[in-house]
């Protein structure tokens, strides 16, 4: 080889020609500019983080197709975030829980939006309790539904970014995969697997033009979770009593709103973090400071 040779081989492996120098120049609110981006929200038909990151992505420019088993709660939402920002909102119904209605419902926003470039991966369904208590079903639908599903929309949605050769990947995990919580030793699991495939998923699309990412919520409060903290029962004392412990450690000394960590969600799939992949960032209050 020639020194040019030489010299150009040292250019293509540290990337000197791919370097997004135009951003040299752009204030962060123009990095934040998701206008032309195509959006897939998952869990997005209740009042908690789903609708939030819609809203979000959204007020940036971005279409979004909104997923949610409620369909009359997502297009409400839809309605509502299209109303405010003036992008497309498409409701759409699917059981995350269903490996062949996820693949499904995938092909319909990607037909719906005319493409997809970004994916927040939201689905939920979990069962606290002392774990001895649990039953099988429990434990299962736990797993079910905070693993499980994350891991079926990644699987789908890969089928169009791969072929594409790009797109971005936001999993919500939980600052409960990173910590310790009474009453919920499935989910906290369950969401530590979410860190770990998050990781995964990075190192082995990354070099693909995937770029993936997690985000850790701590304690979020929407109507729902008020209303347990200020009204519990019986089936709802465990997850009261985890928050009230939980809320020893938060620094802030207060609960969140989902959109403060919609912000984080918002940025992470922006061009501001063009040089972020496989991180988890924790959007708690200082609740683990990793």
């Amino acid at each position: 080889m020639t020194t040019n040779d030489n010299d150009q081989a040292l250019i293509d492996k540290l990337g000197f020609d791919r370097l997004p120098t135009d951003i040299i120049e752009k204030r962060v609110a123009d990095l934040l500019d998701l206008r032309g981006k195509k959006a897939v929200v998952t869990g997005a038909g209740g009042q908690g983080l789903g609708q939030a990151c819609a809203n979000r992505l959204a007020g940036c420019g971005a279409d979004v197709a909104m997923i949610d088993i409620n369909l009359e709660g997502a297009k409400q939402n839809a309605e509502l975030v299209s109303k405010r920002w003036g992008t497309k909102a498409i409701p759409l119904q699917a059981d995350l829980s269903d490996w062949d209605a996820v693949h499904r419902v995938m092909k319909e926003s990607h037909d719906a939006l005319g493409g997809i470039d970004i994916l927040i991966n939201n689905p939920v369904m979990v069962v606290g309790g002392a774990f001895e208590k649990h039953t099988k079903a429990e434990i299962d639908l736990t797993v079910l539904g905070s693993l499980t599903m994350v891991m079926y929309g990644c699987h789908a949605v890969l089928d169009y970014m791969l072929a594409q050769g790009s797109g971005r990947i936001v999993n919500i995990a939980s600052v409960g995969g990173r910590l310790a919580h009474p009453g919920l030793a499935v989910y906290n699991a369950c969401k530590s697997g979410v860190i770990g495939l998050t990781r995964n998923l990075a190192y082995e699309y990354s070099s693909r033009g995937i770029r993936v990412m997690g985000v850790a919520p701590g304690i979020m409060i929407n109507p729902s979770l008020k209303d347990i903290v200020l009204n519990p029962n019986e089936k709802t004392k465990s997850g009261r009593d985890s928050i009230l412990t939980a809320i020893e450690n938060v620094h802030v000394g207060r609960v969140s709103i989902p959109e403060e960590v919609a912000n984080m969600v918002a940025y992470v799939v922006s061009d501001a973090a063009s040089y972020m992949v496989g991180n988890t960032i924790n959007v708690a209050g200082g609740q683990a400071m990793i």
